[in-house]
């Protein structure tokens, strides 16, 4: 088959040979540019402005996290209604939806929330501690949306 071609070639008049392979190169830049060079800075350029953007948003949460770590829960007394109550009457008005496991010793309520913004969630968990209900054990994995899935254990302070 190369030796067609090599055929083709030689058999074309000079004029016809300066005009192939001019039309060769024009295809091979052509090639490079459009197929190669361009996509690639495409998803460079889109890898560096999705790395920005989780950077930014670990930022966020790292500051409201050294934020609320800062705070000292104030001596208030705990609160008269039952925990199981007051998190599930917060999650509710904070737009969280719980998922409960059965069985919760007395005194502190285990949880699942499949979707919450960081902010949001930390800022409710502020809230409940100034109502003396603390956080016994929390894990928080990020999903692709910007939004966390929190599993969490909270306790009612002691008298």
């Amino acid at each position: 088959m190369i030796d067609n071609l090599k055929t083709w070639y030689f058999a074309l008049s000079n004029r016809e040979r300066v005009l192939v392979s001019v039309a060769g190169a024009l295809t091979v830049v052509v090639v490079l540019i459009f197929g190669i060079l361009l996509p690639a800075m495409s998803a460079l350029e889109q890898a560096e402005s999705g790395l920005d953007e989780a950077v930014q948003r670990r930022g966020r949460i790292e500051a409201t996290v050294a934020a609320a770590s800062l705070q000292k829960p104030s001596a208030v007394p705990p609160a008269q209604a039952g925990i199981d109550l007051v998190v599930t009457q917060g999650a509710a008005e904070k737009g969280f939806d719980l998922l409960k496991p059965a069985n919760s010793a007395p005194g502190q309520v285990d949880f699942r929330i499949e979707q919450a913004r960081a902010p949001a969630l930390l800022a409710w968990l502020s809230e409940l501690e100034s109502q003396g209900i603390f956080i016994s054990s929390i894990t928080m994995r990020s999903a692709t949306n910007g939004s966390v899935t929190v599993e969490a254990q909270l306790r009612q302070a002691d008298p």
